[in-house]
């Protein structure tokens, strides 16, 4: 797992959720893993944040009051922000996964998320971002 280092910053990851409950387990298991959680209860108000280009990873779920996260997911690629993006789904079927997979997301994980491959996906996709 990727740790902080006096002179590396602790990785900042959205959550994306309109599950207060959810949001509060991934906010908990975030911070157990030494990243900074930043969570919001919708697309819009995750696109309202002042400061997503330091965002380095988004956890965001499909199904969402107002914009879906595969509308959320396109509106982050117009802003070319080149964040790594996993779904979660209570509701996911294969064709979901292959939409989620093409439309460029790291993968779409069904819930409840096993949490260890969540944090091995952050993990690998942080550190291809820190590659040269």
């Amino acid at each position: 797992m990727l740790r902080s280092t006096p002179t590396a910053p602790l990785a900042l990851i959205c959550v994306v959720d309109d599950d207060a409950a959810v949001r509060q387990a991934l906010d908990n298991l975030l911070t157990s893993a030494d990243y900074v959680p930043l969570c919001f209860d919708s697309g819009e108000a995750c696109l309202s944040y002042a400061k997503l280009g330091d965002v380095d990873f988004a956890v965001v779920d499909v199904k969402l009051g107002g914009m879906s996260g595969f509308e959320l997911q396109q509106r982050l690629n117009v802003m070319a922000l080149d964040l790594p993006l996993v779904f979660i789904s209570g509701h996911a079927d294969q064709a979901m996964e292959q939409l989620a997979v093409k439309a460029g997301a790291v993968a779409l994980l069904h819930k409840p998320v096993d949490v260890d491959r969540l944090l091995m996906l952050i993990e690998g996709a942080l550190a291809g971002r820190a590659q040269p």
